[in-house]
């Protein structure tokens, strides 16, 4: 991956650190080669870069992370399973058994003293995850990944609701990709 020619934010605009960047991109395709153990999909997702002047653009360094996220995925996946095939129908269900609970009872609470993810925010986003999952809405990957939430004193903890995005993230990646290669992997008829 050409990863050294992103473009820069400009002197006078933030974009993230070159150095850390690069690092990291390196380090993933190290890792993706087989020399190094390969991060997670969520460690990619996660990672984090300081913003310094004339840094990297964030747009264009985000949109590759998304692809290395896919790729990660991807290569995790056909490491899991049974002979590398995931069951995304058995996924999906057992995560919209796992988000159907009622209403201000979908993930733990944070104290009363801290702060947490507006509950009332993430049931509502929940409610539109849970129609995708049932097939009766649709949720993009991009719209998982900006979702965010009101903060609010005993609200939901956050770890719990940003470990079931980073699952939906997942769910959502791998079902595009097997859209992707369906046309691929249907077999040629010879006439018979």
């Amino acid at each position: 991956m050409s990863h050294h020619k992103f473009p820069r934010s400009g002197r006078l605009h933030k974009g993230y650190s070159c150095r850390q960047v690069e690092a990291f991109m390196n380090h993933l395709e190290v890792s993706l080669s087989g020399v190094f153990p390969m991060p997670s999909a969520a460690d990619v997702r996660q990672a984090g870069f300081e913003l310094v002047r004339n840094g990297y653009d964030i747009g264009a360094v985000d949109a590759a992370m998304d692809a290395l996220e896919e790729r990660v995925l991807a290569a995790e996946q056909a490491l899991a399973g049974r002979r590398g095939r995931v069951d995304t129908a058995g996924e999906a269900a057992f995560l919209r058994d796992e988000l159907v609970a009622p209403y201000m009872k979908r993930f733990p609470r944070a104290g009363s003293l801290r702060r947490g993810y507006d509950i009332d925010d993430v049931d509502d986003f929940v409610d539109r995850v849970v129609a995708a999952l049932e097939g009766t809405g649709r949720l993009t990957v991009d719209q998982v990944r900006a979702a965010a939430f009101r903060p609010r004193r005993g609200g939901y903890q956050e770890d719990a609701v940003d470990d079931m995005l980073d699952r939906v993230v997942e769910l959502l990646l791998v079902l595009r990709r097997q859209e992707r290669d369906a046309p691929q992997q249907r077999p040629a008829r010879n006439g018979a």
